[in-house]
């Protein structure tokens, strides 16, 4: 065989969306494929790079409407991640063993992967038709993301990091996303 048996580096355990934008809700994505300037980064970095699951296609299908997290905020839905959870961690253990770091990208503003920023209005309904400033983006951390931690933090897991981009929000800067990413990919 000539193949190369990589060990140690960073497993990027990126958010469904990113590597595949067909993904989100209806009239959300911001291109056909994938996001080429953050995966392009990654493998100059020389990450390995995993796809996390999109709980949210996986529970309402590829033809849903946009939810805040109030409304996943439920048993069944936090269950369905708890599930999902247990087999991203067996992958990251995996590579743990195998002498990677893990970093964990999610996206910031998403009622799901959303790490520092996630979307709210406890009072709206989640009619199709809503402006997008019934949208609210608050501080806080997505329903997927809150049980993939809480199940990391489980198992102990401690060599990781955990990044939320911005890139569906106004104000989102690609440079200063990168800076970021280096520096965190560095240390």
């Amino acid at each position: 065989m000539n193949g190369v048996n990589y060990m140690g580096g960073k497993a990027v355990f990126i958010a469904h969306c990113i590597l595949n934008q067909n993904s989100k809700a209806l009239g959300f994505a911001n291109r056909p494929g994938l996001i080429e300037w953050l995966i392009d980064f990654l493998k100059e970095n020389g990450c390995v790079v995993e796809q996390l699951p999109c709980p949210e296609m996986l529970y309402l299908g590829v033809n849903r409407w946009w939810h805040t997290k109030d409304q996943y905020d439920t048993p069944g839905f936090r269950r369905h991640c708890r599930r999902l959870a247990r087999r991203v961690t067996d992958l990251m253990e995996y590579y743990l063993r195998r002498g990677f770091s893990i970093v964990l990208i999610g996206v910031d503003g998403s009622p799901s992967c959303g790490v520092n920023l996630t979307g709210s209005n406890p009072y709206w309904g989640g009619e199709p038709n809503a402006s997008a400033e019934q949208y609210q983006i608050v501080e806080g951390m997505g329903v997927w993301m809150e049980e993939l931690l809480k199940e990391i933090e489980k198992r102990e897991i401690r060599r990781f990091k955990i990044i939320g981009l911005a890139m569906d929000l106004p104000n989102f800067n690609l440079e200063e996303s990168l800076k970021m990413l280096e520096a965190e990919l560095e240390g």
